[in-house]
């Protein structure tokens, strides 16, 4: 006979799990309280001076009209929303950069044509309707927080731009090249203090502390700009004739869909687990950097970089593991290189580096500041169980091909690299081997 107080039941277990979900997902259990001080002072006074500039505006705003323009405008955000969540949540679930958020045009508008005021409620509001209908899916609550806080410091940075004026009075009055200075102005100001902070915390986080690296590509940045002008063109149609404004949601849609295949074509070139150029995708720039070395008769090089007995690695600590250490070397390999040399994942545990505009000697040099920096990773993951994995010491091969003004195709520095690299192998392996020249 068994004592049923010895066993919790099922129930227990599964009120247990309740409770340490609950922990989990409360405020005492977010990640945000694990971080640096330094990166968790950033994200704590970027929050409070958000909250302080819609308490001060709220305060200090005198005009009511505002709010009634802000809330029909909620109303066309969350048709936007709507409409699009198919596509977003595609997005968001595939995106590995800087999620630009289109529906930005209607918090914009509403900047043009409404108070300060109402317009910081009305970025809260958004904030807080995606979040229940989409982005608590994809997102930790503490990053989402420090998202919304950046885009209400933006907008508000932008209002101080623009006059509070009546509805409907800003846009004709500045009708004309100042108009169009001032607006202009507003967005870029919004743009640059929201991306800015993003970037802020991203360079104090990461180990790669290159701000070239963290600032988003030129077609991101025009798509973000553009966002905002859809809200000064929102804006326009609103204060001629807001029964014009569904038209936008047209237009809106496709530019949704149209970011959804470029985002589906950066994902077919870069590799998943390291977020490198795959193979096919490496192969097109050094196809385009041949040329451009024939034409500028510089030399370049090509550097095969295998880890060391890494299936041990994957053996003892699990695949997870594994995925984790090769993402710490891809960060390591791309932050060790020049911002225009281009780094490859060719599959398994194999990198590949070209390296622009050097020489044999230079090309060595680099190949083996590259391993001596993979010796330097340390990698500690936990585990299910609450036990850390930790993965150092780790070792590489590397073969190194150069070729001087282009004489070489990609596919004979390959080969070449690739040769180098297996001596480099059968020679006892962690050391760099140069393939003849010729």
């Amino acid at each position: 006979m068994t004592d049923s107080r010895a066993r919790p039941s099922s129930r227990d277990g599964a009120l247990a799990t309740v409770r340490d979900r609950s922990r989990r997902l409360g405020p005492r259990g977010w990640a945000l309280w694990s971080l640096p001080r330094g990166p968790l002072a950033y994200i704590l006074v970027i929050e409070l001076a958000a909250v302080a500039v819609i308490v001060s505006a709220l305060t200090l705003g005198t005009a009511d009209h505002g709010w009634t323009v802000a809330g029909l405008l909620f109303l066309g955000a969350v048709t936007h929303a709507e409409a699009a969540r198919h596509i977003e949540r595609i997005r968001i679930s595939k995106v590995d950069r800087p999620f630009i958020d289109l529906k930005s045009m209607w918090t914009f508008a509403a900047l043009l044509l409404t108070p300060t005021g109402p317009t910081l409620v009305l970025v809260c509001g958004t904030f807080a309707y995606w979040w229940v209908r989409n982005g608590r899916h994809h997102s930790a609550p503490h990053k989402w927080i420090f998202s919304w806080a950046t885009v209400v410091l933006g907008t508000a940075a932008a209002g101080l731009l623009l006059p509070g004026v009546e509805i409907g009075t800003l846009l004709p009055t500045a009708a004309g090249p100042l108009g169009l200075v001032l607006i202009a102005a507003a967005a870029i100001v919004r743009w640059t203090v929201n991306h800015g902070l993003v970037v802020g915390i991203l360079l104090l986080t990461s180990k790669e502390r290159s701000l070239r690296r963290h600032l988003s590509s030129p077609a991101d940045t025009l798509l973000g700009l553009g966002a905002l002008a859809l809200g000064a063109a929102l804006a326009v149609l609103a204060a001629a004739s807001p029964w014009l404004v569904p038209i936008l949601l047209v237009p809106v849609i496709m530019l949704h869909r149209g970011v959804l295949v470029d985002q589906f074509r950066h994902a077919a070139r870069t590799d998943s687990k390291t977020g490198l150029a795959n193979g096919a995708a490496w192969s097109e720039v050094a196809a385009k950097e041949i040329a451009r070395a024939a034409r500028q008769d510089v030399g370049l090089a090509v550097l095969m970089v295998d880890l060391d007995e890494f299936k041990a690695v994957n053996d003892r600590h699990g695949h997870l593991v594994g995925d984790e250490v090769l993402r710490a070397v891809a960060a390591s390999l791309s932050a060790e290189v020049r911002a225009y040399d281009a780094v490859g994942r060719f599959g398994g545990e194999e990198f590949v580096v070209l390296l622009s505009g050097v020489d044999p000697a230079a090309a060595t040099v680099t190949a083996e500041r590259l391993r001596s920096r993979i010796g330097d990773i340390d990698v500690q993951v936990p585990t299910p169980i609450g036990t850390l994995a930790r993965v150092q010491g780790l070792t590489a091969s590397i073969g190194c091909a150069t070729c001087s003004a282009g004489s070489r195709s990609v596919d004979e520095l390959l080969a070449a690299a690739d040769a180098a690299l297996y001596r480099a192998k059968r020679a006892g392996r962690n050391r760099t081997v140069a393939a003849d020249p010729a």
